[in-house]
């Protein structure tokens, strides 16, 4: 989830947390709790300093140790030993069960989307992600909205339980019907290597990708149908550069983060372009995040691009800009 989001939860947590007597009668410790949970619920994704490092570091770092099993409790100490020294006399006991929640919740629901995290280290470096949330969930912040908005008329614990509670099921039947979803859709292509679901807004509405051994089928599903809207044969053209250029320590950090990139190659005046597109991600046939590599026609040089394309006309700088750099 983004970094509002995140927010937003830190603060329903830190009002939920007032269903204790304890911390509602307790103004410094309430107020403790609540910075607590909002910094505690942001905590995993203070790895963005690997940004300073350049994109390659990030993205091999990125959702990494940082959202792994050690590091949920390791977030929750040092959050509580930060905060600790401006709230004296507060119950640690109650500061860090709350941030632990908030850690925990952070970690969840970022597995919960399409990016997902390696929760299981040190365990397995496997990227996990149960694909029933979109990254931004417009429900869930604006069950918060309606939680916030209830406050001065009803009790703040008590509020927040409800809107947990409705929150749960909401996240329940997100999970059940993607779940299930994808159950059918392998029934039908029984053939299928994988099949990723992609959460739209809509709790029934998925970007799907269908691999088999042959291609890739892209396609959206609604209201019981499937729809096909185009394919990607997985025919590579180049084969030995598609290996050289994923053996570059840029592209390799890339391809590191997600288990669905896949290689097109494009021969031009300037070179061989290799082109490494995270799947999941896509508007009709622009696929946003990626790698490209650009070698030249006598394999002497190469260049590279990782990160987002945000239109057209910044994929166009990115390849003329790769192009410059390889003469």
């Amino acid at each position: 989830m983004d970094t509002v989001s995140h927010i937003i939860f830190g603060l329903g947590l830190g009002a939920l947390a007032q269903i204790d007597p304890m911390i509602s009668t307790n103004s410094t410790l309430s107020t403790a709790v609540i910075v607590g949970t909002v910094v505690g619920s942001n905590a995993p994704d203070f790895d963005f300093f690997y940004r300073l490092k350049g994109k390659s570091t990030y993205y091999r770092n990125h959702r990494g140790w940082s959202h792994s099993l050690p590091a949920i409790p390791s977030w929750s100490i040092l959050t509580t030993a930060a905060i600790l020294p401006f709230f004296a006399g507060s119950s640690i006991s109650h500061m860090f069960f709350w941030i632990l929640l908030s850690v925990t919740l952070h970690v969840l629901l970022d597995l919960f989307n399409v990016n997902g995290t390696q929760a299981l280290r040190p365990f397995s470096k496997k990227w996990l992600s149960l694909d029933f949330l979109p990254l931004i969930d417009p429900y869930i912040i604006m069950l918060h909205v309606l939680g916030f908005s209830l406050l001065p008329f009803f009790e703040t614990g008590r509020t927040f339980t409800f809107i947990y509670l409705a929150m749960f099921i909401y996240l329940l039947v997100r999970l059940t019907t993607t779940q299930f979803t994808k159950w059918m859709l392998k029934q039908h292509f029984k053939n299928s290597l994988r099949i990723k679901m992609i959460t739209k807004t809509s709790p029934f509405q998925w970007d799907v990708i269908i691999e088999t051994n042959q291609d890739f089928l892209f396609g959206f599903y609604s209201t019981g149908e499937l729809r096909i809207q185009h394919t990607f044969s997985k025919k590579v053209d180049y084969p030995g550069l598609v290996i050289d250029s994923s053996q570059n320590p840029e592209v390799e950090s890339f391809l590191r983060s997600t288990h669905f990139a896949y290689p097109f190659v494009q021969k031009r005046k300037s070179g061989y372009f290799i082109y490494w597109k995270d799947l999941r991600f896509r508007s009709k046939k622009f696929f946003p995040k990626l790698a490209i590599m650009l070698i030249s026609l006598d394999y002497q040089n190469q260049v590279s691009y990782t990160g987002k394309l945000t239109s057209i006309k910044h994929y166009k700088r990115v390849i003329k800009k790769l192009e410059t750099s390889i003469k």
